[in-house]
């Protein structure tokens, strides 16, 4: 299994967000900025990726926000499989993962309309 890193799950917040959200039309606005913060203290209170899960369920049922279309499935399809991947790939560190990985989607999401204008050499940070 390969090593989760903090490059990792920045790249993996900003490609679901964009995703969904790229699309001048699929403005989240702050229910967006309200509902990541809210799922960082959901995961943060809990300490437990399946209790997330379930909270993440029942956000669904509630909020249009989460069921936001992508070609890859809607945001919270993405974020419950990328959460279980974490989980699987590194279960005893996965709630410390899927909290710094809410907290760059919630990031990129406030940044979307900003995030292809860094160039691309910029992007990649190598340590040489």
């Amino acid at each position: 299994m390969s090593q989760i890193t903090i490059d990792e799950l920045v790249h993996k917040a900003e490609a679901i967000v964009a995703d969904c959200f790229s699309q001048a039309a699929l403005s989240a606005g702050s229910t967006g900025r309200t509902q990541l913060s809210n799922a960082i203290d959901a995961i943060n209170q809990s300490g437990s990726v399946a209790v997330f899960c379930n909270w993440l369920r029942y956000q669904m049922s509630r909020e249009d926000f989460w069921r936001t279309p992508g070609k890859n499935g809607s945001f919270v399809e993405q974020i419950y499989k990328y959460a279980q991947d974490l989980l699987r790939r590194d279960a005893e560190n996965a709630v410390a993962h899927l909290t710094n990985f809410l907290g760059f989607a919630r990031r990129a999401l406030v940044a979307l309309r900003y995030l292809e204008q860094i160039p691309p050499q910029l992007r990649e940070v190598r340590n040489e």
